[in-house]
């Protein structure tokens, strides 16, 4: 019985690290960029919704829209004005420079909101439910359900929709995208984005 819990606790906590992965995975398909900064998005996406729900009210499953928003934002601005000068470069370069850029944010989060533990205290929690002898937690799988969502609907972006068409052309061949009209700087600009807003999300979650 041990066991079995331990292995839906694994379920349920993997959906987010699915959430977290996907993105991650997606910058450096696309960019060929691995970013380090994106442990610090979601630390960021974290900070978000306790400080929405502390200060605001907001649930963290509805600060998930929010958290995603400003790291979308973020994400887009980093990699247009930085990352976009050495994406070209070997990985070492780009990697040395997120790198940097993990130190800048983590720092500044370090002195605007230190480093005492924090977390959300929910007011009216979901509680649990026992099936089968196991304890399953229902503000996780809730957390679990919504992270699959948000996968699954960038699955649906990058298969059903106009830029993510470009994306998945970028990651083919750059330059024979370049040639048909695709702005490859500022696809690559929205694929980070998206990238930092699956990070923010997951850590909201």
């Amino acid at each position: 019985m041990l066991y079995a819990q331990i292995l839906l606790n694994g379920l349920v906590l993997g959906g987010l690290y699915a959430c977290i992965s996907v993105g991650f995975s997606l910058v450096w398909g696309v960019l060929n960029v691995i970013n380090v900064l994106h442990g610090s998005f979601v630390v960021l996406g974290s900070y978000i919704a306790y400080f929405a729900y502390i200060h605001l009210g907001i649930h963290p499953f509805v600060s998930v829209v929010i958290a995603g928003a400003l790291l979308f934002a973020l994400g887009y601005v980093v990699q247009f004005g930085l990352i976009n000068r050495v994406v070209g470069a070997p990985v070492l370069t780009t990697l040395v420079l997120t790198f940097g850029l993990d130190l800048l944010l983590n720092n500044g989060m370090l002195l605007a909101f230190s480093a005492d533990y924090r977390s959300v205290q929910l007011e009216n929690p979901l509680g649990s439910t026992v099936i089968a002898g196991l304890v399953l937690p229902l503000d996780r799988l809730v957390a679990m359900l919504l992270a699959g969502v948000l996968t699954g609907l960038l699955y649906l972006l990058l298969v059903r929709s106009k830029i993510g068409h470009a994306i998945v052309a970028v990651r083919m061949d750059r330059e024979a995208a370049a040639l048909m009209g695709v702005d490859v700087k500022k696809v690559y600009a929205i694929t980070f984005g998206i990238g930092a807003l699956m990070a923010g999300a997951a850590g909201s979650l």
